[in-house]
């Protein structure tokens, strides 16, 4: 049996195009969605035309900054904002009317704030920060207001959010973690499939079924020597790539969080087989690996929050193993929850691994070996 699972490691690890793949899938993919982009839009580029030109208008004005907008771009009228969102040269204009003092001193005053929608979510996200500008700034004034006219006893309702687990709010570490949780799904079923499908494409399976060799338990190595080498690799990115490179504070330990990876290993080996029983060739598995990991992404609350797909589409989430996998290891590596707390998720993703390696194998022996 270790003679089976040193061969099929040093299969592995002579596949050089494989290799290069998970090497970089465990690297550099993953500093990449931690470090070359942020969700929140950052230096949004504002055009702003002030009509009116007054002390008010230009303190207004000021408390556009970065690192929410770039400096304002100063324009000379409404053609020239037409022009600027048309080419694109801008995101969102202000407009700042003629008289805005005036009306700012009669409680009456107005502007008008005109948004690119090419691009939705910077363009909810900016006009939404530039309306905590205006409302800040209107706070402030009314403050003022009534300081000058003596008048007091007016209380203010002040918020103050408070961050648990992540408190910079840095959505880095998410997006680090949640690519680490992808490599994870994608790796543990093209790697397994690899080795499956392999006997078959090279036409050896059929000698192997005449051998003494039990097939079951080829097949059992041959999974065995999988899981191994993707709990290596996990390991190796945990440590070196998330902790080291990348410096996330993790909370949870490095043997919990691999045991949590050894259940969800059941369900990608598990798909695995199924992938490698509709597989003809090794070229094949990559296409069909997309077809199974798309949807698993969807449900996975990974991409899109659960709470924003369709209540038909919210209830097929409980099938997805990889939603279970990342509640189980965010709240594990991020909030730092106990074994306790994660109970739960975990029996629901030994279930669906146990269906899905039972399922697989049926499906595997009956097209493959069976024939």
């Amino acid at each position: 049996m270790l003679q089976l699972i040193r061969k099929e490691l040093l299969h592995i690890l002579r596949d050089k195009g494989l290799m290069i793949f998970i090497i970089y899938a465990f690297t550099f993919d993953i500093y990449l969605a931690a470090e070359g982009f942020n969700l929140i839009p950052e230096m949004v580029s504002i055009s702003v035309y002030d009509e009116d030109k007054s002390f008010k208008s230009r303190e207004l004005i000021e408390h556009i900054n970065p690192p929410a907008f770039k400096n304002p771009v100063f324009i000379d009228g409404y053609k020239d904002i037409d022009k600027l969102l048309n080419e694109s040269k801008t995101v969102i204009a202000l407009a700042i009317p003629y008289g805005f003092e005036k009306d700012l001193y009669r409680l009456n005053a107005s502007l008008q704030v005109l948004v690119d929608g090419t691009q939705s979510s910077t363009a909810y996200l900016s006009s939404a920060y530039l309306n905590i500008i205006i409302q800040k700034y209107t706070l402030d004034f009314l403050k003022e207001r009534l300081k000058a006219s003596n008048i007091t006893g007016l209380n203010f309702i002040e918020a103050r959010s408070r961050i648990l687990f992540n408190p910079n709010a840095n959505d880095k570490l998410f997006e680090g973690i949640n690519e680490f949780f992808m490599i994870i799904t994608l790796i543990g079923m093209i790697l397994p499939a690899a080795i499956l499908i392999r006997e078959k494409e090279y036409g050896t399976i059929e000698q192997i079924m005449i051998s003494p060799l039990n097939i079951k338990k080829l097949l059992l190595m041959k999974i065995t020597a999988s899981t191994i080498f993707l709990l290596f690799l996990i390991a190796f990115s945990y440590e070196i790539i998330l902790s080291l490179w990348l410096g996330f504070d993790l909370k949870g330990t490095l043997l919990e969080f691999l045991f949590i990876s050894l259940i969800y290993s059941l369900a990608t080996s598990g798909l695995a087989f199924i992938i490698a029983s509709i597989a003809k060739r090794l070229s094949q598995i990559g296409l069909l690996t997309m077809a199974v990991f798309a949807p698993m992404i969807l449900l996975s609350g990974g991409w899109v929050p659960p709470e924003s797909l369709p209540v038909w589409l919210r209830k097929m989430t409980v099938i997805s193993p990889l939603k279970h996998y990342m509640d189980s290891g965010i709240s594990l590596l991020i909030r730092g929850a106990s074994p306790e707390q994660l109970t739960l998720n975990m029996l629901k993703l030994l279930i669906l691994g146990i269906i899905f390696i039972i399922t697989g194998y049926f499906l595997y022996e009956r097209r493959v070996i069976k024939g």
